[in-house]
């Protein structure tokens, strides 16, 4: 499997030489380390509860609900996520390009606060599938969001300030799941996640720019 691995990164770092070789004209503030925006706060947000907080805890669930069958069931919902991945992201970004970006990330992140308290009340599968089919739908809407406002030379780095943003909280979910789930109800500490998520969509929400959907 490592092997089959190993092969494809190489095909990528082949395949990585069609790219643009000139470099991007690039912003500069003078600061290095800025604090969040509304979309990097709800990246975080969104990386805490969904890359982290829900996938770590996909595996916890099914253990103690689904017994022998967990590792399938956990295998095929991971399986799910990337397919729809591919499948799914393009909608999201016709949705977003039809009613507003602002707009679809505002509904699909409540309907992911209604996905993820429907995962941690013991709704494992049917929850955990709707959590990864509205995760695709939103993943074109983030970097959407991000470029309509940041144009010009200011847009590539607040692409790559809102991912830092988003594998930080990736990277603190784990740990709270790790520490909330052996001690916490599950319908708590998911259903506080995904209010979170509708909390600080809000805010995206509100501080959209004069023009924007």
């Amino acid at each position: 499997i490592f092997l089959i691995l190993a092969g494809s990164c190489l095909l990528g770092l082949w395949a990585a030489h069609g790219l643009p070789r000139v470099g991007h004209d690039l912003h500069s503030s003078g600061r290095r380390f800025k604090w969040p925006d509304s979309v990097a706060t709800w990246s975080f947000v969104e990386g805490v509860a969904l890359d982290g907080l829900f996938i770590f805890g996909l595996s916890i669930q099914a253990q103690k609900l689904l017994g022998g069958n967990a590792v399938l069931i956990a295998g095929g919902l991971m399986a799910l996520r990337y397919a729809s991945e591919m499948l799914l992201s393009p909608l999201g970004g016709r949705a977003a390009q039809r009613f507003g970006a602002t707009s679809m990330l505002l509904l699909f992140s409540f309907l992911s606060a209604l996905a993820l308290a429907a995962f941690g009340s013991y709704w494992v599968i049917v929850g955990a599938a709707a959590v990864l089919v509205l995760r695709a739908l939103q993943l074109p809407l983030v970097t959407t969001l991000v470029a309509e406002r940041n144009p010009g030379s200011m847009r590539v780095s607040a692409l790559a300030s809102n991912a830092v943003w988003r594998d930080i909280g990736a990277g603190l979910g784990p740990l709270l799941a790790g520490l909330l789930l052996p001690v916490a109800a599950a319908p708590w500490v998911f259903g506080l996640a995904g209010a979170a998520i509708a909390l600080s969509a809000v805010f995206c929400w509100r501080a959209k720019t004069p023009g924007s959907a």
